[in-house]
């Protein structure tokens, strides 16, 4: 039976909080990450089909054993790796009854497709975008990247895009980013048909923002070409460094030449409200579009990305096609007008909540926080001399070398050490690339750390160093 009374529901429904309440007193002692163990990660892999049915509460009890105790580990304050919040836990909540309503998101006369609508609302109101722009919740900063460049591509396009499709350009299409933007621009280019031939990864500065000469004579050099220049994807915090770039004067760029100005905010967007970041954002405000992630530094759980463009007429454009069967019900234009999905979920509902729970003026110390414990972080690094920093962006990415005196490999240290370091679990952060070196990364999206985390972080990080030096690791 797949259905189950009032009273078996509640009791199963208790069980589970009470598995989520437990890990959530958990978080500051436990690992932040344990390794499967091989037979668990077989079982979880390759059990059978099941022929006949289980009972519920043997199947609460085997996540419990088999999937709880092997987290991410982005719910503990000593998770430093990627761009992985913690979820607010009023946001848990949220998705327990979003999940209860069971609504599509797709559009209608219904209390969720108006959720929708409000908290959109709200993100434009902190991302300097006008009411009337257009708007809509995504899977996250991938796909809230790649609908924009989609709403773009119809934009520039010479020809009917929807029609013809690339056939109907004469000349190439060309985009723009930064060598350190996020590899999700290239995705969306090679899926949208431009082809990464014709994405351009304009050179950095010092501080790994775009370089705007090198953008003005790669642009003139294309035209030169007979290439045609569409659009520059500025970033407003990248995952390597946190770096912002100068987005005044790439929209300046964008307008002298008529190019589409789109902003990829997934990890930094919402650094917009710390204190630490004034004037970094100025310019923000004449993108045509942006994408930002709640899911990251709005602290909800994943899933729930946010594309913005301010032509909401040339979203609806790009995207619109409504079959006879979905030509009622519909008080308002479609959410599935506006993009690729028709069944959606209802994402809305644990931002609506968790917005309302802290308040702006609260994300504004929370965020502020994160990029505190970051500097934190960096004074920590340069103040001993077995560490090096290679970056310090402004917001909340940290990248450093493990650098003891006397070591012939760093590059080589650094890289078994992390090993190292995410086998243990005492902190977990990863690695990336910089000027072709390896470096350590711990980016702090995470209401939970303190100064005391940090410690702990430098601390295994030494302690693994030390352990490969003498040969104790292998």
């Amino acid at each position: 039976m797949i259905d189950l009374s009032p009273e078996e529901f509640r009791r199963l429904g208790y069980q589970a909080i009470d598995l989520i309440a437990s890990r959530l007193t958990t978080n500051a002692v436990a690992p932040v990450r344990r390794p499967v163990p091989d037979d668990i990660r077989e079982r979880l892999m390759h059990t059978p089909l099941p022929e006949t049915g289980a009972d519920p509460a043997s199947l609460l009890e085997q996540v419990a054993d088999l999937v709880l105790p092997y987290p991410m580990g982005n719910s503990s304050p000593r998770f430093f790796a990627w761009v992985n919040s913690p979820p607010a836990p009023l946001g848990i909540l949220a998705e327990l009854l979003a999940a209860g309503h069971n609504a599509s998101v797709a559009g209608g006369d219904h209390a969720a497709t108006y959720v929708e609508h409000g908290v959109l609302s709200w993100i434009k109101a902190v991302m300097r975008f006008p009411d009337d722009s257009g708007a809509i919740l995504t899977s996250g900063g991938s796909v809230a990247n790649l609908l924009p460049l989609a709403v773009m591509r119809s934009v520039k396009a010479m020809g009917n895009m929807r029609a013809w499709g690339m056939m109907g350009e004469m000349f190439p299409m060309v985009v723009y980013t930064s060598t350190q933007g996020h590899s999700c621009i290239q995705k969306a280019v090679e899926l949208l048909g431009f082809g990464s031939d014709n994405l351009r990864k304009i050179p950095v500065d010092a501080n790994y923002r775009m370089d705007i000469e090198a953008l003005k004579a790669q642009i003139a050099s294309d035209r030169e070409a007979g290439l045609r220049p569409v659009c520059v994807v500025a970033s407003a915090g990248t995952v390597n460094t946190g770096a912002i770039d100068p987005l005044n004067a790439i929209a300046d760029v964008c307008a002298a030449e008529k190019l589409w100005f789109h902003v990829d905010g997934a990890y930094g967007g919402f650094g917009i409200l710390a204190d630490q970041t004034t004037g970094l954002y100025d310019g923000i405000e004449r993108a045509d579009s942006l994408a930002v992630d709640p899911h990251k530094w709005l602290y909800v759980p994943v899933e729930c990305g946010c594309a913005l463009v301010r032509d909401k007429q040339a979203m609806r454009d790009a995207f619109s096609l409504v079959p006879s069967y979905l030509r009622d019900d519909a008080a308002l234009p479609w959410f599935s007008e506006f993009g690729v999905q028709q069944t959606r979920g209802f994402k809305a509902l644990k931002l609506w909540m968790v917005l309302q729970q802290v308040g702006i003026d609260g994300y504004r110390a929370l965020i502020s926080h994160d990029v505190a414990m970051a500097r934190a972080l960096q004074a920590r690094i340069t103040g001993r001399d077995d560490f090096e920093l290679a970056a310090a962006g402004p917001l909340s990415a940290t990248c450093f070398r493990y650098t003891p005196a006397n070591v012939a490999d760093v590059e080589a240290l650094n890289r078994r050490l992390l090993e190292v370091v995410q086998r243990e679990g005492r902190a977990f952060l990863t690695s990336t690339e910089l000027n072709g070196q390896t470096v350590l990364r711990a980016c702090i999206v995470n209401f939970r750390t303190t100064e005391n985390d940090l410690d702990a972080l430098l601390d295994a990080v030494a302690e693994a160093g030390q352990r490969v030096l003498v040969g104790e690791e292998t």
